[in-house]
């Protein structure tokens, strides 16, 4: 029994076992960060997606946007798939054009309109690998 004692107070293990120890601790631990879902004074959830989606479907809503989109096959139900297969940054881009499409006020208005739409339609047709063929 006094002999293992004695090797287990043994100065040498003692330093070899602080030095592991103390290179253990200095290695990093593993952490992880990222963002929270920001939540309004109700409770509710606020999500940037879920406002922009809800932007885009509004822009989508409108007749001229609908009406070109159904002239080139489009359903609403392919067109929501559609929107829930973008990218957030994508999805944000696309609802930032649209806010100006209910500003049309004037000439510039008009400009910019119909460039969204043009720009959803194209999007909405690059994303069903469709083409259109002027002949």
């Amino acid at each position: 029994m006094d002999r293992t004692r004695v090797w287990i107070l043994d100065s040498r293990i003692c330093w070899m076992v602080l030095m592991a120890f103390t290179l253990l601790s200095l290695a990093p631990s593993q952490s992880h960060a990222g963002l929270m879902e920001s939540r309004l004074s109700t409770g509710e959830a606020y999500s940037q997606r879920a406002a922009d989606l809800e932007t885009v479907r509004q822009a989508l809503q409108q007749e001229v946007v609908a009406q070109r989109l159904a002239d080139y096959g489009f359903s609403s139900a392919e067109i929501s798939e559609r929107l829930a297969s973008l990218s957030d940054e994508q999805l944000h881009q696309i609802a930032g054009l649209a806010d100006n499409l209910g500003e049309g006020a004037g000439a510039l208005g008009a400009v910019i309109a119909v460039l969204v739409i043009i720009l959803l339609v194209v999007l909405i047709l690059k994303l069903t690998d469709k083409q259109i063929i002027v002949r």
